[in-house]
């Protein structure tokens, strides 16, 4: 189905960084099996190494590790107009400042959306002293009256899985800073694709929860469902975490039945809430 699959492991650095807890991007070319793993210190290099491997001929998918969409409402309550999920990609992509540096104003952003969409503080919450607001505050906040959780992350927690919610700016494994950096990021990836002639489709967006048909495809993972590239029995581990999920998961998507993973079960009542507005985590 795909000639060339990407796996990245994105990061809200606010400064070029490389090592833990960085940008790491697998990227596994299907006829020869050959994967190449590269670590990235700025989001803006990624970009342009994903804009270049991406280019060619040839079909790719693009699995990232962040939410690609939000809990339903939210494009309502920002009172955007439009369909959801394209309405908070443009929202985001003309409001998030990301340099070549890593230098961003994602704590504004979400501040400035938290005031547009309730009284208070919230959804978005989690940030250091330094950058809390009125509307932004360093500690959890309910997201009332929008939801905690994607239809995807509700089921995932009915499994006994642990995701965090797209709220969540700032801790551990938090996804909120990388999905408000990382949208504004694949939004200027896809333009500059489409100039160059590439067709591009952010699944389920743009197919609905069907098989893509464009030159390159778009779609959310999970590393945590997938785990950690096995170290062969008696060599020392020198690679970061970071990597060896990235180079995992592009081993995960090569492997998998990717029509079943296209065309998930997800519940009658929700599947219109996940394709308009929340997205699904590839292979879920």
């Amino acid at each position: 189905m795909f000639d060339r699959i990407i796996t990245v492991d994105w990061s809200a650095n606010s400064t070029p960084k490389t090592g833990k807890d960085s940008i790491w991007i697998a990227d596994l070319e299907v006829k020869s099996s050959a994967i190449r793993s590269r670590n990235i210190s700025t989001r803006a290099s990624a970009v342009d190494l994903l804009a270049d491997v991406s280019s060619g001929s040839g079909r790719v998918l693009v699995g990232v590790d962040f939410s690609l969409g939000y809990p339903e409402g939210t494009a309502q309550a920002l009172q955007l107009t439009g369909v959801p999920w394209a309405a908070m990609w443009e929202l985001l992509s003309a409001s998030i400042d990301d340099d070549d540096r890593n230098a961003n104003n994602r704590f504004e952003v979400a501040s400035s959306l938290n005031e547009r969409m309730s009284p208070g503080p919230g959804p978005f919450w989690g940030c250091h002293p330094s950058r809390a607001t009125d509307f932004l505050t360093t500690t959890k906040v309910p997201s009332e009256p929008l939801g905690e959780w994607r239809t995807i992350e509700a089921q995932l927690r009915r499994q006994g899985r642990r995701p965090f919610s797209s709220w969540q700016l700032l801790g551990a494994g938090a996804v909120g800073s990388q999905s408000l950096l990382g949208i504004a990021a694949l939004s200027r990836l896809a333009e500059r694709l489409r100039r160059g002639g590439r067709s591009v489709d952010v699944w389920p967006f743009t197919s609905g929860l069907d098989v893509p048909s464009a030159d390159v495809v778009v779609v959310e993972i999970w590393p945590t469902l997938i785990g950690l590239d096995e170290v062969p029995s008696g060599q020392p581990e020198r690679r970061v975490r970071d990597e060896r999920q990235v180079v995992a998961a592009v081993r995960h998507l090569a492997a998998i039945d990717q029509g079943a993973a296209f065309t998930p079960d997800v519940p009658g009542a929700a599947r219109s809430a996940v394709i308009a507005e929340e997205g699904w985590v590839f292979g879920a």
